[in-house]
């Protein structure tokens, strides 16, 4: 539904291909997927640690507010009546070879319009049967534990050595008048070593 008319100018030789499925249809089904997708939880946590989420998602977000007034039930079937008509007046007025692509179509359909060789394995229908959902949620699992693998990897190191310099400021602060490798070794060796037994084995 997304620059139907620019497509159709900028390309102007192209053969137009227009799905043409039930209104109603369409909408409950955009509304058990696509729908679900934008108010996904995982999506809008990981748009704040993953960058292709963070891309993603905000762009998912505008996509619905331009199209649909933000509002996919009340809007969208009049959304999809107007997009519909707007490309078929559009291709009439220009002359355009249009294809009113039926979902049960296949191969055989798609292939006389662009007059190519029909393909040697079965018509592809991945999102049938309540797959979309189910790939959705485990593209946004994988986007997370790639996220948790980055914060381990960078920033859990970082932590780290940040708690052993403030176990070593704390142990040693400036006015103690210790020099600095014998802060160090004494800083660390607080955190490992317990204070009572520590003290007997600092540096003089």
């Amino acid at each position: 539904m997304t620059f139907g008319p620019e497509l159709m100018a900028a390309y102007p030789e192209a053969k137009v291909i227009l799905t043409n499925r039930d209104v109603d249809s369409w909408h409950r089904s955009c509304s058990q997927t696509l729908l679900k997708a934008r108010w996904y939880w995982l999506h809008n946590i990981l748009q704040h640690f993953d960058w292709v989420t963070g891309l993603v998602q905000p762009l998912r977000k505008k996509y619905w507010q331009c199209l649909f007034a933000d509002d996919f039930e009340a809007n969208g079937k009049v959304a999809m009546r107007a997009h519909y008509s707007e490309i078929c007046y559009i291709a009439r007025k220009s002359g355009r070879e249009v294809l009113e692509f039926q979902l049960g179509d296949e191969w055989e359909t798609l292939c006389k319009f662009l007059e190519v060789r029909v393909p040697g394995h079965p018509y592809p229908r991945e999102n049938e049967g309540g797959n979309w959902i189910l790939k959705m949620r485990e593209r946004a699992r994988l986007r997370a534990n790639a996220a948790a693998y980055r914060f381990a990897r960078f920033a859990l190191p970082m932590a780290i050595i940040s708690v052993g310099v403030w176990g070593m400021m704390r142990t040693f602060p400036p006015s103690s008048g210790r020099s600095g490798r014998d802060s160090l070794l004494g800083g660390f060796a607080g955190l490992i070593v317990p204070k009572s037994l520590s003290a007997r084995y600092r540096y003089r």
